[in-house]
């Protein structure tokens, strides 16, 4: 037995030697190594040595069982976990899910490690998929600098933040891990002495101390102002910092200068959280209010610090510099409104006006927030809107641009005006959605004289709800801008009368301000039946008087919303690709019709089988003209700490959306991309048929299907958890798969390592058109994916699913489903097509094996793979225990605690939820 000396010295042993990582020749290796080995001296010092013997077990036998082939099953392999109580498998799973948590902050600084290897590597050539890499397309493909700046100046970028059911990451554990990037960063400085790098050491395994004393998952459901104080995370240390980055990036790659004209901002942030309220009761009318409030809050608090930074560092003297007269005059006038403060800035900055003006910008900007964050004895003479605060920033640049300080205009100054314009006082805009049935009964009980505080369906919500809703939008608009609050989705939208009898609420809400003067109604159109008439139902909404009066009055610009999630859950992963790539050309071919200036909104998922994969590659892969300058896209729960973790990942992920912004809306790409569709659209129509009818043969006719996926996931488990503040399935149905949001639809499955959302299907359309059409179909298919970026991305993103999947594991959780021969025949038909799916993308693809053309990630699956394989036994043996029903209460209370921490652990260890 190993003594808490003997496993202390262990870990010790394991920590690699030497200082820092810039010199390693795998610096990721050193790294894993090390954040490996503090782990293990932690869970020493806190758990004891027999903690740490088992994890290293575990953590051995899992690898000896993945390097030992198919024939070592993963029970097999980890029997060490056999007859442990729950308490000591909780221990376990927190061990494996501190791991993955660690891990991913090595990834993510070897990430950033990479892009500056390959920067300062390219000789002036810019990286691959970034904005400079576009601009040298344009102009290779003949179009002139000032065209370039056109199409540029029209680009609008619009990613929105949402929250969802299945996120597993708590704001606690997500400002820790921040803390650690920060520590580890240290270690790539050459510079770093044996004494720093003790002391980086040290506060490493602090922090590693507390992250194991601090519960990764929650204790209770958050509220939605609990995800919006989490959402704010990323918007301070990443979002703000970020934005004036992406613009410098267009204007450097542009060929422009200190003394050019700036890059026009074309980026603006959205959010949902605090403002969708589609299915979930919590999020009300004052929830959105005091949304828009914290935001506001974060926000000034942000130019705040910018304006006390401007202020210790422009520190010009007047007269040495020669400061305009006028400019001197015009602070003076400044600062009049504010006696006491100016009389303080005199004092301390006299002949120094920049100071003084930006002493009363902070000042103005703290009454701005006072006024609109709310408080007692709000002041007078803050900021009424952005536009005076931009009038204020712009004075000062042409003053400095006078006396030769050009550089200090278009540096952080310049900084500041791009944030001002992108951010204005509201942060991001706040979008309301709600379902089409609840307006529609909203407006039946306002007809009808009804009520207006009782629930008018099964949703909960009341007329009064709805009304004030509406009243809260209008009134955000007022205090804090038109564009923070003006767009109203429409969730399940189905027909005019949808949009239009949102217009007639908006109407009684606010009788005395028509809507078309505040609202922007967007439809979001998300089954498979409303894809498939998209075309039709826009010119029917266009052709009725009263919207078209209204679009008349909002300039003849439509937003319509995608929705990714429920066409895949209702027809397969082919079918919902092609469906809505059918709907976006319909939708053109309408908007175009009608003249209205129309942007597509994708609400696309972080996996697979909700329209995730690489952003840019799904841009470049659009119909014809649905992008023409304008890109609208969610950035869905968990992919948003995977996409802004730092500026410097967030900046190289905005730049490879812009990138395929710039590229698919340069002359001659719609026109190539067309002629492209109609080349291949019958074999698509063929291979959807194919795809579509396996997947409803399987999901929605198989009458033991619905009990499979229940037994053979943790879907019910799921449902019980504390982990988002939206509940997983609709107030308005009955528990049953088709009332299942998608969302948790394709958490399950992921959890289960199935993955069956981003890939079922496609290996019988594969098959089919093969057997049908013998080697000329082989070819076609080889030739379609070559040439069409559309298939060519379905099928990429096909290959992602499976290579996250994993048959060996999955076979594990249909095991759950037990013994009988139905429950058997399912688990068989799932394995063959996801066997048949990977044979038939490897021959498509021309590799050997899954991910051969992207070996870092297939390098990363390979070595997650034994770790991710421990949480899934743990959390297939605490399922079977929870359902075997024999279990006492302290013992039934851990099983629930380590289910709910695998499910942590295990989207940590995917880096993927639903």
């Amino acid at each position: 037995m190993t003594t808490s000396r003997e496993a202390g010295e262990g870990a010790r042993r394991a920590e690699p030697r030497g200082i820092g990582s810039a010199g390693a020749r795998d610096p990721l290796a050193r790294e894993v190594k090390l954040l490996g080995a503090l782990l293990g001296q932690v869970i020493v010092e806190q758990e004891g040595p027999d903690l740490f013997d088992l994890v290293e077990q575990l953590r051995r036998a899992a690898i000896r069982g993945r390097r030992a082939g198919p024939e070592e099953t993963i029970e097999a392999a980890l029997h060490a976990l056999d007859g442990r109580p729950a308490s000591e498998l909780l221990a376990v799973a927190r061990a494996f899910t501190a791991y993955f948590l660690l891990i991913n902050l090595a990834e993510e600084k070897h990430r950033l490690r990479t892009l500056r290897k390959r920067e300062r590597s390219s000789r002036r050539a810019p990286l691959a998929d970034g904005i400079g890499a576009a601009i040298l397309r344009l102009r290779r493909d003949g179009m002139t600098r000032d065209e370039v700046r056109a199409l540029a100046a029209r680009m609008r970028l619009n990613p929105v933040l949402t929250a969802h059911p299945t996120e597993a990451r708590r704001r606690t554990v997500l400002v820790a891990q921040r803390r650690l990037y920060r520590l580890l960063d240290r270690f790539d400085d050459p510079r770093l002495t044996r004494s720093e790098d003790r002391e980086v050491r040290r506060r490493l395994r602090e922090e590693i101390s507390l992250l194991w004393q601090t519960s990764p998952v929650r204790a209770q459901r958050p509220t939605p102002l609990d995800e919006v104080r989490a959402a704010m995370v990323f918007f301070d240390e990443t979002l703000f910092a970020v934005t004036p980055r992406l613009y410098r990036a267009l204007q450097d790659a542009m060929g422009g200068t200190d003394s050019d004209a700036v890059a026009t901002p074309f980026l603006r942030w959205g959010s949902w959280i605090g403002g969708d309220r589609d299915g979930h009761p919590g999020v009300t009318a004052e929830v959105t209010r005091r949304t828009i409030r914290i935001q506001a809050d974060h926000i000034l608090r942000g130019y705040g610090n910018v304006v006390e930074r401007l202020q210790q560092t422009i520190a010009i003297s007047d007269e040495q510099a020669g400061v305009p007269e006028a400019y001197r005059r015009h602070v003076t006038g400044m600062g009049r409104a504010f006696p006491r403060v100016r009389a303080d800035l005199a004092r301390r900055f006299g002949g120094q006006s920049y100071r003084q003006a930006l002493g009363i910008m902070g000042e103005r900007i703290s009454r701005t927030r006072a006024r609109l964050v709310g408080g007692p004895g709000t002041p007078r003479g803050g900021y009424g809107s952005p536009t005076e605060l931009l009038e204020d920033l712009g004075r000062m640049q042409q003053s400095l641009r006078r006396h030769g300080a050009d550089r200090v205009a278009a540096g952080e100054v310049q900084d500041l005006v791009w944030q001002v314009e992108t951010f204005g006082f509201h942060l991001a805009s706040l979008e309301i959605r709600q379902h089409a049935d609840v307006h529609t009964a909203a407006l039946e009980r306002h007809r009808s004289g009804g009520p207006v505080d009782e629930p008018v369906d099964a949703s909960g919500v009341t007329l009064d709800e709805v009304l004030g809703t509406l009243r809260m939008q209008r009134e955000i608009g007022l205090l804090f801008g038109p564009e923070a609050s003006c767009r109203y989705v429409i969730s399940f939208t189905r027909r005019t009368a949808d949009a239009v009898g949102l217009l007639e609420l908006a109407a009684v809400a606010v009788p005395d301000v028509p809507p078309s003067r505040w609202l922007d109604v967007v439809p979001l159109l998300e089954t498979h039946e409303e894809l498939a008439g998209a075309s039709r139902f826009l010119n029917d909404l266009f052709e009725d008087p009263a919207y078209r009066s209204h679009l008349a009055d909002r300039g003849m610009r439509q937003e319509v919303m995608l929705g990714y999630s429920d066409s895949n859950k209702e027809s397969g992963y082919l079918s919902a690709a092609w469906n809505l790539h059918r709907a976006q050309e319909g939708l053109v071919v309408a908007a175009g019709q009608h003249d209205v200036e129309l942007t597509l909104f994708h609400g696309r998922g972080g996996t697979i089988g909700r329209g995730g994969g690489p952003a840019n590659r799904a841009v470049l892969a659009q119909a014809a003209g649905s992008v023409d300058g304008r890109l609208k896209l969610t950035e869905q729960g968990e992919v948003i700490a995977e996409r802004y973790p730092s500026p410097q990942i967030a900046q190289r992920h905005l730049e490879q959306m812009t990138n395929a912004l710039l590229l698919s809306s340069r002359p001659g790409h719609d026109e190539t991309t067309a002629e492209r569709l109609d080349r291949w659209r019958p074999l698509m129509a063929e291979l959807v048929t194919l795809a579509e009818d396996a997947y409803r043969q399987l999901v929605w006719q198989d009458p033991d299907f619905e009990a499979f996926f229940v037994r053979a996931t943790p879907i019910a488990e799921i449902s019980r958890m504390e982990l988002g503040s939206r509940p997983a399935r609709r107030a308005t149905a009955a528990p049953s798969l088709a009332s299942l949001r998608a969302i948790p639809w394709t958490f399950a499955w992921a959890q289960s390592r199935t993955n069956l959302p981003a890939w079922y299907g496609v290996g019988a359309a594969l098959a089919g058109y093969v057997d049908r059409r013998g080697a000329r179909g082989r070819e076609e298919l080889e030739t379609a994916y070559r040439e069409w970026a559309f298939f060519g991305s379905v099928i990429d993103n096909v290959e992602l699913g499976l290579a996250i999947a994993d048959p060996i594991v999955a076979a594990r959780y249909a095991g759950l489903a037990g013994a009988d021969g139905s429950m058997r025949r399912i688990g068989d038909t799932i394995r063959a097509e996801r066997l048949r799916t990977e044979v038939e993308v490897l021959r498509l693809t021309g590799s050997t094996h899954l991910l051969d053309r992207s070996p870092r990630l297939q390098r990363s699956v390979e070595l997650r793979t034994p770790y991710v394989d421990v949480l899934s036994e743990l959390q297939v043996r605490g399922l079977a225990r929870l359902r075997g029903g024999s279990l006492g209460a302290d013992e039934r209370a851990a099983t629930e605690r380590l289910l709910q921490l695998t499910v942590s652990g295990l989207a940590a260890g995917l880096q993927h939820t639903g």
